[in-house]
Parts: C-alpha cells; sequence; structure tokens
C-alpha cells in the first residue's frame, strides 16, 4: 500500500496535535502540518498529498481559495478536501465532488469516520 499524506493547514497548534496522533493512528495517513498558506503550497508542491484538511477562516486566503491553488498543482488527480467552517456560516462555494464541509464543533470521531469514508474512494 503506498503512502497516503494528509496535509493539515492551520496555525492552532493545540488543535492539529491532537488530531495528528489519532489520523495516524485510525485513519492512516501520515500527517504533514502547514501552518500557512504559503507552507501548504510548498508542501503540496513536494508531497501530493492524498488529502487536505483545511479551515475556511486563514489570515492570508479563505480556505477556498487556497483549495484552488492546490488543485492547479496537480490539475489531473483529485484532490479531496475536508474545508472546516464555523457554526451556522454560510460559505460560497462550488459543490464539488471532492470537497466536504465540515463544521464546527465536530467530535473527533465524526472527523476519523469522514477520513475513512474519503480515504477508500
Amino acid at each position: 500500500m503506498s503512502t497516503r499524506f494528509l496535509l493539515i493547514v492551520g496555525e492552532n497548534e493545540a488543535t492539529w496535535k491532537g488530531l495528528q496522533k489519532a489520523i495516524k493512528q485510525e485513519a492512516r495517513y501520515l500527517t504533514l502540518v502547514a501552518q500557512t498558506s504559503e507552507e501548504a503550497i510548498h508542501f503540496a508542491r513536494n508531497i501530493q498529498p492524498s488529502l487536505v484538511l483545511i479551515p475556511y477562516h486563514l489570515p492570508d486566503l479563505n480556505g477556498m481559495e487556497l483549495y484552488h491553488r492546490l488543485k492547479t498543482i496537480a490539475p489531473e488527480k483529485a484532490l479531496p478536501a475536508i474545508m472546516i467552517m464555523k457554526e451556522g456560516e454560510k460559505v460560497r462555494h462550488e459543490h464539488l465532488p471532492e470537497l466536504h464541509l465540515l463544521e464546527e464543533p465536530y467530535s473527533l470521531d465524526m472527523l476519523l469516520q469522514l477520513l475513512k469514508h474519503l480515504s477508500k474512494g
């Protein structure tokens, strides 16, 4: 089985530290954390992630803008993504089959189930 990389984007270290361990154990992804959009683009060029976890709110871009930039790195490949948004927030987005919205607050179990589902595709 080839190595699957999950690229986590976000500056909140407390959030992603806990996620990394659970994701590695339960969803069988190696995780890489980018704290900025620029870092995420750099990592994506080098590792071509199997899946991306992106918050909608980032300091420099919104999550949709970053997602589209990541997609241009390897446009021939599908890039499944989970975009995290605030509860009740209305986010304008295209309905892309590989883009899944997850509303905060979410449980770790809910996130892991979605990761497992996406990894089967």
